[in-house]
């Protein structure tokens, strides 16, 4: 099956599960993790469930789904041993015009749950159209060893840097070329090997532009206490305005 990718923003939208066991539990980390509203339906439940729902994170209606259950619901997963409860959800989830993915039965979903990878602001999801999910864990485990946490932290500067670039550089094309330049520099190995403040000066080497704030000498990459200690380094190659980052 044919498939558009695209990223859903979840972010205080209301997402139903229909069962608490087994897989679609892991479906629920992910969902907290951009912001989902997440409601759980069932008569029984995993622990986990059990235990979010404690902490108040997540809501579990402990009974059978009924229709209507779905109203108001941006997105459907549901995952029962019973086919009569997959087929009302999903006629259900159709007449409301909300996404609905009945685990395992690809006639009765209208989209598929990619495997993913994350590195801060990154995300890859590799789909294979409902035919063999597993593959797709098995291309995401090997992703996952190439491509580390210096691409997060590679993120955090590149947004650092971002704005005060684009006012520098009000030209989309020049602004293309040095983002490519620096995509395809040293950059990303340096970081990977610990040498972050050498990434920094490296990067404003190529961009022009440091990660720093420049108004109140406050550095803008997050956690990175190497590249706070020494900013002076990074600030003299560029920051010549006020920005003195101690």
């Amino acid at each position: 099956m044919k498939t558009y990718p695209i990223n859903l923003v979840l972010t205080d939208c209301l997402v139903i599960l229909i069962g608490a066991k087994g897989e679609i539990v892991h479906k629920i980390s992910d969902l907290l993790a951009v912001g989902a509203q997440v409601r759980v339906i069932a008569p029984s439940a995993e622990d986990e469930v059990k235990y979010q729902a404690a902490l108040g994170t997540i809501e579990w209606l402990p009974r059978s789904y009924v229709r209507g259950d779905l109203a108001g619901a941006t997105m459907v997963i549901a995952c029962t041993n019973d086919p009569w409860v997959h087929q009302q959800v999903w006629e259900e989830g159709r007449a409301n015009n909300q996404l609905v993915n009945v685990m395992d039965v690809l006639e009765q979903c209208n989209f598929h749950a990619a495997s993913l990878i994350r590195r801060d602001q990154l995300t890859i999801a590799i789909g294979t159209g409902g035919a063999a999910p597993a593959l797709a864990v098995r291309i995401r485990e090997r992703l996952e060893q190439e491509l580390g946490e210096e691409i997060g932290r590679f993120l955090q500067l590149c947004s650092a840097i971002r704005t005060p670039l684009a006012k520098r550089l009000p030209s989309l094309d020049e602004r293309r070329r040095k983002w490519y330049q620096l995509v395809d520099s040293d950059v990303i190995p340096l970081l990977k090997t610990g040498q972050e403040v050498s990434a920094c000066s490296r990067m404003v080497e190529i961009m022009g532009t440091a990660p720093c704030q420049g108004h109140n000498g406050a550095c803008q990459v997050v956690n990175g206490p190497r590249c706070q200690a020494e900013c002076p380094i990074v600030a003299s190659l560029l920051c010549r305005s006020e920005a003195i980052v101690t």
